[in-house]
């Protein structure tokens, strides 16, 4: 019984510590041409971030599939006060119109890899914040929509790009998550037996009980991250 317990805390415990390397792996997705006018301007806490132009500003995607933007994501770096500030949406797939969307889908269980990460100037981690922490620290109920990415669409105009298959894509709009942080890289062992514990009351009240870690015990802290921003990027057109 115990062991049964305990194996579905270990992907929530990977997933803690690979969401970040997930999501930061999306910025290397670069788009096939970017302008220089990209703007982006976010609160992340009480802390106000802003960047023109690449590399302060990056637009990430594989492409266009029909009438959508296949793997697209937003990104922000600034240095502010000697620290490096990331901010990103992580991949996600973006119809061409305007509207609100989530990702994931709210018809759909699951949580936003959005991220900020705070850093020395040299790339060492000091802080990082993530969607999947909140959703394992913070969130009351099953597929809690307040884990998930919610984007407000303004603008998305569709032309063609200079360059023969490509499409140019101007979006404007901004766009919100939350995210955790543990005090460390990885959990305390105080957080894992705190989590393997609630499991184990889940089986034993028969039903899941959540959040699936105590916050207090784990010493996770929760931000508010949200985002203007306004690109232009030319994506290949995907047949």
């Amino acid at each position: 019984m115990k062991l049964v317990a305990i194996l579905p805390i270990l992907p929530i415990l990977l997933l803690l510590t690979a969401c970040d390397q997930i999501a930061a792996a999306s910025s290397k997705d670069k788009p096939a041409a970017q302008t220089d006018g990209n703007t982006m301007s976010c609160v992340a806490g009480g802390l106000k971030l802003s960047g023109t132009g690449a590399p302060a500003v990056e637009v990430g995607g594989f492409g266009i599939q029909g009438d959508t933007l296949n793997a697209f994501a937003l990104s922000l770096n600034v240095e502010r006060a000697g620290k490096v500030h990331q901010v990103s949406s992580s991949l996600m797939p973006l119809p061409m119109r305007a509207g609100t969307y989530h990702f994931p889908s709210l018809a759909v269980p699951g949580m936003s890899l959005a991220f900020y990460n705070i850093r020395t100037t040299e790339g060492d981690l000091l802080r990082g914040y993530n969607g999947g922490t909140y959703s394992q620290q913070f969130s009351p109920i099953e597929n809690d929509p307040e884990a998930k990415l919610k984007v407000q669409v303004d603008k998305m105009i569709v032309s063609d790009a200079p360059q023969p298959g490509f499409k140019r894509v101007h979006a404007a709009g901004h766009f919100a998550f939350n995210a955790a942080a543990l005090p460390a890289s990885s959990p305390s062992d105080a957080c894992v037996s705190n989590g393997i514990a609630r499991s184990l009351l889940s089986v034993k009240a028969g039903e899941r009980l959540l959040p699936l870690f105590d916050a207090t015990v784990c010493g996770a802290e929760k931000i508010h991250v949200q985002c203007d921003f306004d690109v232009v990027t030319d994506f290949v057109k995907q047949s």
